[in-house]
């Protein structure tokens, strides 16, 4: 086929579909304060490279002991040249399909590269993260293999873009503690009351909102549930994704959830990864239909 698909690895697909399609990937590095000591002198920050030197299960065994919310940053664009170079050797052209704009500058980085290889690179920013920008670039695949020209491509992509939603179901608020973005008192405020935060992605900005504050977490999966149900569309030609934060216990019941109430043609399950991990924090579930 003449159109490569490339991504980053923020979109938490499995292996299996990544070989399927041929789909390149750039992987976002991860900061991690670690406290370590090397012939007694004290080295306090590991940087990772995503997929490569850390896998999603020591990600989040390292971040329950690290000193502080891990950070994460985005491919150089050396590695997306490099990745996008290797592409047109095989390929005439890059298909480029991106976390989102709002949540990482990937996508501005990636047409930043693009400028400068010109009309064999085509970019689209997916408004979306982890399974959900999984599932663009997998619907991206599917179109390509039909034979489709970018533009219809871009077309498609974007009616799928919009037909999308996200929710995520957090289990703590404690990185979002860390990350300033909630105070001390709100966290133990809802700890004590047990409350199960849920959030979704805006799909007129792209930015992660809150959705409800429910207590309990059978009562926030069966929220989830019930979310789906009131699209109110047909399921049994569409695809749901599922990533988990180190709690596949608690996907695989939200999973038996959906096959059980709502049977879609196929349910995507995989880790969530430091990108996305990185804000939702251990135990969290998102769910992208």
């Amino acid at each position: 086929m003449s159109i490569r698909v490339i991504t980053d690895s923020s979109c938490d697909l499995p292996q299996r579909i990544l070989e399927e399609y041929d789909i390149g990937m750039a992987p976002l590095h991860i900061l991690i304060d670690e406290h370590n000591y090397v012939d007694g002198i004290e080295i306090s920050h590991e940087e990772y490279v995503d997929g490569i030197e850390i896998s999603h299960e020591e990600y989040y065994r390292k971040c329950a002991v690290a000193n502080g919310l891990p950070k994460t940053s985005q491919p150089s664009p050396g590695d997306i040249l490099n990745l996008i170079q290797e592409s047109l050797k095989e390929y005439k052209h890059v298909l480029s399909v991106n976390l989102s704009s709002v949540l990482s500058g990937t996508y501005q980085t990636v047409n930043m590269v693009k400028n400068s290889i010109g009309e064999a690179v085509t970019t689209f920013d997916t408004l979306n993260g982890s399974i959900g920008v999984g599932m663009v670039v997998m619907r991206a695949c599917e179109l390509v293999r039909k034979g489709l020209a970018i533009p219809e491509i871009i077309q498609e992509l974007t009616a799928y873009r919009e037909s999308l939603d996200v929710l995520v179901y957090l289990e703590t608020l404690e990185n979002a503690v860390k990350g300033g973005r909630v105070s001390k008192v709100q966290y133990f405020a809802a700890s004590m009351l047990n409350v199960k935060p849920v959030v979704f992605i805006d799909k007129e900005d792209g930015f992660v909102k809150v959705k409800e504050k429910i207590r309990g977490e059978k009562k926030a999966l069966r929220y989830l549930i019930n979310s789906i149900k009131e699209k109110n569309i047909d399921y049994s030609d569409r695809v749901i994704g599922v990533t988990h934060a180190d709690c596949l216990e608690r996907a695989n019941e939200f999973i038996s959830m959906l096959k059980e109430e709502i049977n879609p043609k196929e349910i995507l399950l995989h880790s969530m990864g430091p990108v996305i991990g990185t804000y939702a924090g251990a135990g969290a579930v998102y769910v992208c239909f």
